[in-house]
């Protein structure tokens, strides 16, 4: 097997090529070789500006390797690259994301080169972020190179909580006296949109999490525990709905473009918001004032803990019929993409890399310190790339009815769980 080759090569090895990050080697790959090697490459449309740079300047470093990248929008990429795999013909590389409709699919279906040994070999635990390898994983194996890793913070107004005098929050409780003060002074205190459901999903998530804790939430989105019973799907339904209720969003929300949340914050109109890292590039990005900004970590712990915080890997996973060669190109190409070099001479790539460590471009500065808590205090996977897709739509469907007074709280369990005993018994 080609792991194997990998350390016990029979190749007589020139020179060892490394990148170094805060002074330790991150990928390892073999001496440099004259054969002529082609790779195709699926990546998302949006880092086509950086992507294209990277991959001129690396083939004018390597002429005997050449990169075909195709792009796509993230829709397209998602569809494509499943097509591609019932066809036999997916790339050499893919862009991709963690989770049950994304990564784990092509590794449940032996689809992508298995990365376990090698990185093992290389020392990759002390190279990346364990919580983006944990990601990264499949049962026992390693299936993918973790490239950025994002969670989701509460992103504040500063200044609306000076204005209040608001304390950064750190138990749930002190979160809804927050909400409770903003909302008595006309503010409302989350912004979201509940068009196609996704971006309500985010605060329904951080509910479940506060109320179920670790072990009932994961085992709730793994579809082992049942919702209907679960006293913690009533609650967090319960929550939402009390929410809502009580102005702790923005008015119309529920018919209203999750896309516009962030306007809404920078506009005043809203306090917070529940949103990945690249918040921190939007906001240098519209030159709004950074001292106005922050973020905390959504209290989904109990008894004055933390607890985990919503997050997700962005990665790059190879086709398993990679030959030694392409393998070898793959590995240096990588090794180059996250080079100081490479770094330093192309600012759009996209941050925070999932490097431990790795230092964040200006763009980035708000969001410095993000990742580190999130490794320290765990993580749990978003719902939208842990459940398939139509128990996803039973969720949203549940919260929308339980937003508009179709459907009780207490019931909303129910109802998904009826979604997902059809899609158990249609997939048995």
């Amino acid at each position: 097997m080609r792991k194997k080759q990998m350390i016990n090569t029979m190749i007589s090895i020139a020179t060892i090529s490394t990148m170094l990050v805060g002074g330790t080697t991150v990928f390892a790959a073999e001496a440099d070789s004259e054969e002529q090697v082609t790779l195709t490459f699926w990546t998302p449309t949006w880092r086509k500006d950086a992507e294209s740079q990277i991959i001129e300047d690396f083939m004018e470093q390597n002429p005997n390797i050449t990169i075909e990248p195709t792009y796509y929008s993230t829709d397209d990429i998602k569809t494509n690259t499943k097509i591609a795999a019932s066809s036999g013909t997916l790339p050499d590389m893919w862009y991709n994301w963690c989770g049950f409709n994304c990564a784990d699919y092509y590794a449940s279906e032996g689809l992508c080169y298995d990365l376990t040994e090698y990185a093992e070999t290389n020392n990759w635990d002390e190279k990346f972020l364990s919580s983006a390898l944990e990601m990264c994983k499949y049962e026992d194996g390693l299936y993918a190179l973790p490239q950025v890793m994002t969670g989701l913070t509460v992103w504040y107004r500063t200044d609306i909580f000076e204005e209040y005098g608001l304390e950064i929050p750190t138990t749930f409780e002190e979160l809804e006296a927050v909400c409770d003060t903003l909302v008595e002074n006309g503010v409302a205190p989350f912004a979201t949109g509940g068009t196609g459901g996704w971006h309500v999903l985010r605060y329904f998530e951080a509910l479940l999490e506060y109320y179920a804790g670790a072990e009932e939430h994961d085992s709730l989105n793994a579809l082992e525990t049942d919702w209907a019973s679960s006293e913690a799907v009533a609650n967090t339904f319960t929550k939402l709905k009390e929410w809502s209720d009580k102005g702790y969003f923005n008015n119309g929300f529920l018919t209203d473009d999750p896309n516009n949340s962030k306007m809404y914050v920078f506009s005043g109109t809203c306090a917070m918001l529940l949103e990945n890292s690249g918040m921190a590039s939007d906001i240098v990005a519209n030159e709004y004032d950074t001292n106005q900004y922050g973020w905390f970590a959504f209290p989904t712990g109990q008894n004055g803990e933390t607890g985990r915080m919503d997050a997700y890997v962005k990665l790059v996973q190879f086709n398993k019929n990679l030959t030694d060669a392409q393998f070898d190109a793959a590995m240096k190409f990588w090794e180059y993409y996250y080079s100081d070099e490479s770094l330093e001479a192309h600012p759009s790539i996209e941050q925070p890399t999932a490097l431990k460590d790795a230092e964040v471009s200006e763009s980035m500065s708000l969001a410095d310190g993000m990742l580190e808590q999130i490794d320290a205090s765990g993580s749990y996977m978003t719902t939208d790339l842990s459940v398939p897709n139509e128990i996803l739509d039973g969720i949203y469907a549940a919260q929308d009815g339980v937003f508009l007074g179709e459907i009780q709280p207490e019931d909303a369990g129910a109802e998904v769980q009826k979604v997902i005993d059809s899609y158990k018994s249609g997939n048995e």
